[in-house]
């Protein structure tokens, strides 16, 4: 009996059917690889995030490497959101691996972002403005701009504060005095009490830290934390019915040299043919390192200062360290920082140099005082921004 040719047709479909299915399966084979690498992979980033909260809580002279993921939160942060948006797309139940690791920080999250509030109510007391700012030993924003001293001195003038703290002053004549006058008639600031970064004194020029101040200062005094080298100062100030001391800080930086920042940036740029990649990435992690371990021993320093002071205290400056470091949890421990409370700058970053652009200068105080305004300037006289606030004295 000749066979039906739909018989035929029957068989040959069923071969190209089991062909399909074979490559169906290697194809779900291939997905599910994908899916558990991809898996792995954020089960990594969010040990990173974990670690990155421990820089808060861990002293770096203990373990530097979690100072170093609280370095790099936000890039960690980035990297779980992205899991969180892919998973949503593609297996829900997953998204909830980095959400419930980056909602385990937020209070590190709101140290970073501040969204918009309403400002209090201004009340009837001792009022008073404070501007704080590295100005970058007057040579302009990374060294490109020459001396921008007249310009620095003009737009303070225009501010107007009653209380300045400066850090990084770099003044080249050697008798620095007149000119430190100078600047103090121009801002109607008649009180003041400049420290050499060096003691004693280097004989040649000035660098260091200088308050300025509208109201008397009756007493001031210096930190330090490595021999002959200071880097804080004190002021305790006489307002109209109560005396506050004022913290003026410079924690210690990294000290990044030009091979240092070029390499940084060649990195950012991802043109690495013609750079040494593990002799740049090894000296950054040294100073990273060294930077992590002195500041730890100079806020031991500064918060025992803070605990001995008679008055209300203010502490501003430039910590050199992130709202994701030990310094700054420890530091806001018993004090306030003025950006959390009343900013408006969403991100709020303050430095404009080459690592790491973050929030690394304050305005921090005590239960005595309440911030009215909090405002970072958009000025490129500087590779730092101006922090600036208007403060009470709290009854």
């Amino acid at each position: 009996m000749t066979p039906l040719p739909g018989k035929r047709k029957s068989s040959f479909s069923n071969h190209q059917g089991n062909t399909d299915l074979r490559m169906g399966n290697k194809g779900k084979k291939r997905w599910l690889i994908l899916i558990n690498l991809l898996l792995i992979f954020n089960l990594l980033v969010v040990i990173a995030i974990l670690c990155s909260y421990g820089a808060q809580y861990i002293d770096p002279r203990d373990s530097w490497l979690f100072a170093l993921f609280g370095l790099l939160y936000p890039y960690i942060l980035i990297s779980n959101c992205c899991f969180v948006v892919f998973w949503l797309f593609i297996r829900k139940k997953y998204s909830l691996i980095s959400l419930v690791a980056i909602l385990i920080g937020w209070s590190q999250l709101t140290a970073m972002i501040t969204l918009p509030s309403d400002n209090p109510v201004l009340l009837p007391g001792q009022n008073f403005s404070l501007t704080t700012w590295n100005v970058h030993g007057f040579a302009g924003q990374m060294n490109v701009r020459g001396n921008v001293r007249p310009e620095i001195i003009e737009y303070l003038s225009v501010e107007n504060p009653d209380l300045l703290c400066l850090q990084e002053i770099h003044i080249h004549e050697v008798d620095f005095i007149p000119v430190l006058r100078k600047m103090s008639k121009a801002w109607a600031l008649p009180y003041k009490y400049e420290k050499n970064y060096y003691n004693p004194d280097r004989p040649n020029g000035f660098n260091g830290m200088a308050t300025f101040s509208r109201y008397p200062i009756i007493h001031q005094g210096y930190l330090e934390q490595q021999p002959k080298k200071s880097f804080g100062i004190y002021t305790d100030i006489c307002l109209e019915k109560d005396t506050i001391r004022i913290f003026n800080v410079h924690l210690a930086s990294l000290r990044l040299g030009q091979k240092d920042v070029d390499f940084y940036y060649h990195l950012k740029k991802t043109e690495t043919e013609n750079i040494d990649l593990k002799a740049g990435l090894f000296s950054i992690l040294k100073k990273l390192k060294q930077a992590f371990l002195v500041r730890a021993a100079e806020t031991d320093i500064l918060i025992k200062a803070i605990d001995q002071s008679p008055y209300p205290t203010i502490i501003c400056g430039d910590m050199n360290d992130s709202p994701f470091s030990y310094t700054y949890r420890q530091l806001t421990t018993s004090l306030t920082d003025a950006y959390y409370d009343v900013g408006e700058d969403y991100f709020g970053s303050t430095y404009d140099g080459a690592m790491p652009n973050y929030r690394i200068d304050y305005i921090l105080y005590d239960k005595h005082f309440k911030a009215f305004s909090y405002n970072k300037a958009d000025v490129s006289f500087s590779d730092h921004f101006p922090v600036s606030g208007l403060i009470m004295v709290a009854k």
